[in-house]
């Protein structure tokens, strides 16, 4: 069984390793076969290591600076919640948007499943799709006319 402890460090690896954009350290806090992380907005599941990256990449490419910080986490006796707050801006393309320049600064809840060896066998994603798009400049303002 995975502990507290192990989970905890485990997802501080994966956030330090996601703000380093590095692949393989990303990689090795996911389980070996089949490791899977759902975008629940998006409707996407990525399933494997390469498409995986493959995702990660774009954020990646499309914000080059951008950084998560742990907010708050809570956990389970294979899960763990953590609220997360991203902030950086779109200095690159991002899933065929061009670079906007524009600041994005959102939060995030990512529920994570672990194996016995604490490693991540799914990832999966839950944020306000609307408030990521308007903040990027591809939806509809919040004010009324």
């Amino acid at each position: 069984m995975v502990t507290e402890e192990t989970m905890r460090r485990v997802l501080q690896e994966h956030v330090d390793a996601e703000n380093a954009r590095d692949e393989t350290r990303v990689l090795a806090t996911y389980i070996e076969r089949d490791p899977v992380f759902d975008d629940v907005p998006t409707g996407n599941r990525y399933v494997g290591a390469n498409e995986i990256v493959g995702n990660y990449q774009h954020l990646w490419d499309g914000f080059p600076g951008l950084v998560r910080r742990i907010e708050s986490w809570a956990f389970g006796e294979d899960t763990a919640v953590v609220e997360l707050t991203l902030v950086g801006t779109q200095d690159g393309p991002y899933r065929g948007a061009p670079a906007s320049g524009r600041m994005l600064e959102f939060r995030i809840i990512g529920h994570f499943t672990f194996n016995d060896d604490g490693r991540i066998a799914q990832e999966t994603a839950y944020y306000d799709a609307l408030t990521f798009m308007r903040q990027l400049g591809l939806g509809r303002s919040s004010e009324t006319t």
